[in-house]
């Protein structure tokens, strides 16, 4: 076998065993979280830890589930961070296509401060926010909850579409100008199918980003009828591991299954992003 072919399969070979000890290592936390959760009390404590349960057991994820009041908290997620990754993709695309493509003075400086904007830390703006919220009515509200997470999440948005929007040839603009497209017509009609994936993969990061949510969540709400499971699962465990565990595995749950139905268009869209393959 000639030593380019013997070279190829090394670096394959290579290759394969960084990206399993890559997951390995992003797997082993939520393995472990779900192995301590199906653990007693007693068992938890033990010295030395065991790594499987011994056994198993759901007494936690029942207590739990009661503590947290999962299926109020799990709507109010639901609404927070749909409705605002919705909203910050929606705004978010159309502000990148007028980055991509319109011509307007101060351009530059206004997606550098907009893109900068996402490295200022959320306690900057908490206590603010808070006085804000505290005087026009939106404390403790959900409306609240989807405003600030859609503020939060439009730079982000911004910044992946316009990456995609860039990708996309100019004569798609021309065409579509010479049928007679204006600007939201060539965006919703011809460039927004072509730039699909990047508008899936903006949305679910976001989502993510909105479901993990926790100041903002934990200053602006304060009622059991506004709290989401970031909140709740804090308040349900308290200072112990184990409910925390348990907790942990009730909210990752239902986002672990929708990742898990959109995992090929995850794919197709990393894949367009990354390699520019359409």
């Amino acid at each position: 076998m000639p030593a380019r072919v013997w070279r190829h399969a090394l670096a394959r070979l290579l290759l394969y065993a960084l990206l399993a000890l890559v997951l390995i290592a992003l797997l082993f936390p939520v393995l472990l979280m779900l192995l301590n959760s199906l653990k007693s009390g007693d068992e938890f404590a033990r010295v030395p830890p065991t790594l499987f349960p011994r056994e198993p057991t759901l007494n936690v994820y029942a207590w739990v589930f009661r503590r947290m009041d999962y299926f109020t908290a799990l709507r109010n997620t639901v609404i927070v961070a749909g409705l605002s990754a919705l909203g910050a993709t929606l705004l978010g695309g159309m502000a990148a296509w007028s980055f991509s493509r319109a011509t307007f003075a101060g351009k530059a400086l206004m997606y550098g401060l907009l893109v900068a904007s996402i490295a200022v830390p959320a306690m900057v703006t908490l206590g603010p926010l808070f006085l804000a919220y505290s005087e026009i009515g939106l404390l403790d509200t959900l409306s609240g909850l989807v405003l600030v997470n859609l503020a939060t999440g439009l730079p982000l948005s911004v910044l992946i579409l316009f990456t995609y929007y860039n990708s996309v040839p100019r004569e798609l603009d021309d065409a579509a100008a010479m049928d007679g497209c204006g600007w939201f017509s060539t965006l919703f009609r011809v460039i927004l199918p072509v730039v699909m994936p990047g508008v899936v993969v903006t949305y679910l990061l976001l989502l993510i980003a909105g479901w993990n949510e926790f100041p903002f969540a934990f200053v602006l709400t304060v009622g059991p009828q506004t709290r989401v499971l970031s909140v709740r699962l804090l308040e349900a465990a308290g200072r112990s591991a184990l409910p925390g565990s348990a907790g942990g595995v009730l909210m990752l749950l239902p986002l672990l299954w929708l990742l898990l139905r959109l995992q090929r268009r995850l794919a197709e869209a990393f894949r367009v992003g990354l390699l520019g393959e359409r």
